[in-house]
């Protein structure tokens, strides 16, 4: 039987990847640092996906799932030794860590006289292969085999786990069940399992597509939430004039891609409504603030807020809608804690140069939001951007 070792028995991890390899017939093994989720699923021997949409909910079982707990070295190791392919799925901030765990596997390899190992990376990271493959090179100490780590675009809607449910190891999942990766990166044969989807040139519209499109459409309608008092993303998305702002920039980030990788809009722009009739989805029970989490990371000038600004920009369109965006992530970067009005502005200096035109639309919106949530006010800004300036 095929296997794959995948690192992070999270939403992601059994949510995504292990539903996607489980639903194909492969062995499953997770690696974790929760031992009393490791023992659940090796007692199970399983767990359940819950689809969850409009028409109600679909278990999905998946067996033939065994864990292992991150700290036993010894016997991550050796999983790795043995198996067709491996899985990060833990958080970017942890990919040194796993790094260290790949490096003793890909020793293991050698020394059972196994072949390379690819590595499907399922991280919100732009370089997250790059990162993952250089700590793990820094960390062998003898022979190894090569590591072939691909980068993939996570389209997958899938909250963290509730306490408290009946079945602690279930995960409520959307239909949505395409996960795209990067097939020149492997080393390897490419696998045939369904949803998982080889693309063959550039990777990086689609890692593009994930950041600037899904994750900054998502993160902008949950400061919009927060602000209008909904509690869950389905509720704000069902707001027409806060859909009507979100739409605007993820149509604007579209043409970014458009432009930049000239590719068609008509898709792209497709790929906006589709997204956001899934935030709709009331089953998943997302909450604003939950999506909206770790703003400094969301507003790094290469992440989904500023970097779409930037893209759009450097594509030579208009980002007004996506300027409304950065204000809105910077007037929630400024509640925390070391953060004031002064320190934001020079956060943006930083990322976006002191000349950039639209920083005078951003400033502005920065000052409306600082009077509460008003869309028709924001929608006359960016209005009166298109009609006073026409070269903005």
């Amino acid at each position: 039987m095929t296997s794959i070792v995948i690192f992070g028995a999270g939403a992601i991890g059994r949510g995504f990847v292990g539903a996607l390899f489980g639903a194909a017939g492969w062995r499953i093994t997770f690696i974790d640092v929760d031992t009393a989720l490791v023992d659940r699923l090796n007692a199970d021997g399983g767990y359940r996906v819950v689809e969850v949409s409009h028409d109600g909910e679909r278990p999905v079982p998946i067996d033939q799932v065994g864990a292992l707990a991150f700290a036993d070295g010894g016997a991550v190791a050796e999983a790795l030794a043995g198996a067709d392919l491996a899985a990060v799925a833990v958080g970017a901030a942890n990919l040194p860590q796993v790094a260290i765990a790949l490096a003793r596997g890909l020793e293991a390899r050698a020394r059972a006289g196994a072949g390379p190992l690819d590595v499907l990376v399922c991280e919100n990271l732009p370089d997250a292969p790059a990162v993952l493959t250089r700590h793990a090179t820094a960390a062998l100490a003898g022979p190894a085999v090569a590591l072939g780590a691909a980068h993939t675009a996570i389209g997958r809607m899938v909250p963290v786990p509730v306490p408290g449910l009946a079945e602690p190891t279930d995960v409520r999942v959307e239909p949505y069940a395409f996960l795209p990766y990067e097939a020149r990166a492997f080393t390897g044969p490419r696998p045939e399992v369904p949803g998982l989807v080889p693309i063959t040139g550039d990777f990086a519209m689609y890692d593009d597509r994930k950041l600037f499109v899904h994750n900054m459409g998502h993160c902008m309608l949950a400061y919009l939430g927060e602000r209008r008092g909904h509690a869950f993303i389905w509720q704000a998305v069902a707001d027409v004039e806060l859909r009507y702002l979100v739409r605007g920039a993820m149509i604007q980030a579209t043409e970014a891609l458009s432009t930049g990788y000239r590719v068609p809009a008509g898709p792209l722009a497709a790929h906006v409504d589709d997204l956001l009739a899934r935030f709709g989805n009331a089953g998943l029970a997302d909450t604003t603030e939950r999506v909206g989490r770790d703003p400094l990371r969301k507003m790094q000038p290469d992440d989904r807020m500023l970097g779409a600004y930037r893209a759009c920009r450097e594509a030579g369109n208009r980002p007004t809608y996506l300027a409304v965006a950065v204000a809105l992530g910077a007037a929630r970067l400024v509640r925390e804690d070391g953060w004031d009005a002064a320190r934001v502005a020079r956060h943006l200096d930083a990322a976006l140069g002191t000349a950039d035109p639209g920083r005078p639309l951003i400033d502005r919106a920065i000052e409306s939001l600082g009077r509460g949530l008003s869309v028709d006010e924001l929608v006359r800004l960016v209005d009166g951007v298109h009609l006073a300036d026409p070269t903005f």
